[in-house]
């Protein structure tokens, strides 16, 4: 379990690095000539459905029921992988307000490789940061909209799930439409693996 911190909010926020920054040159060295050639790759674009599926269906488990007072609580997380340092201090509500964003971000990016077109513009993780505005139980139920819609979504607007079309990741450079489609199940547990620490920081078992 995460131990409450004595610091004041402020403090916190000043000692995490900034929104942005990345991960670890150690684990970015990994992701890009490791996990996205070897595994991101060769991944298998049903199977990884099925992970995001379960996973998003475990997240809804672990959430359902909190009130207002839980789900905007935010927990300081110890370090984790593929989590940058400024996201370790966020609430489960601002956890689902960021796999929305992201998430909708990779179906369009997934949609537009698979048609053979470049998306515009670049991929930036400090524009991704959840704003944290949204009331807790509106959070809830758009991600559970979300969930419902999105791989549906994808399989509509999908054409070529073999595309040799690129776009870049900042830490794993160019990634095919089938690696970004892996990258949509493995962001989904990363984050699943936060909000277990956060529940954990609050005294609560998922």
């Amino acid at each position: 379990m995460s131990k409450p911190s004595n610091k004041t909010e402020e403090a916190i926020q000043q000692s995490l690095g900034k929104p942005g920054a990345g991960v670890g040159l150690l684990q970015q060295l990994v992701m890009k000539f490791y996990i996205g050639p070897f595994v991101a790759a060769k991944s298998d674009w049903d199977e990884d459905s099925q992970k995001f599926y379960h996973s998003s269906k475990k997240i809804l488990t672990m959430i359902e029921g909190l009130d207002d007072a839980a789900l905007s609580q935010k927990v300081l997380v110890p370090p984790q992988r593929g989590l940058e340092d400024s996201s370790r201090y966020w609430s489960a509500a601002m956890t689902l307000e960021h796999i929305m964003i992201v998430g909708m971000g990779l179906r369009d990016i997934i949609i537009r490789l698979s048609q053979g077109k470049v998306p515009p513009g670049s991929v930036d993780t400090a524009r991704v940061k959840p704003p944290g505005q949204t009331p807790p139980q509106a959070v809830v139920q758009n991600y559970k909209t979300f969930v419902g819609t999105v791989l549906d979504q994808i399989d509509k607007g999908v054409q070529n799930r073999d595309s040799k079309v690129t776009y870049m990741h900042p830490w794993f450079g160019n990634f095919t439409v089938r690696q970004w489609h892996w990258l949509l199940a493995t962001h989904n547990d990363i984050h699943l693996q936060q909000l277990r620490a956060i529940l954990a920081g609050l005294g609560r078992k998922d």
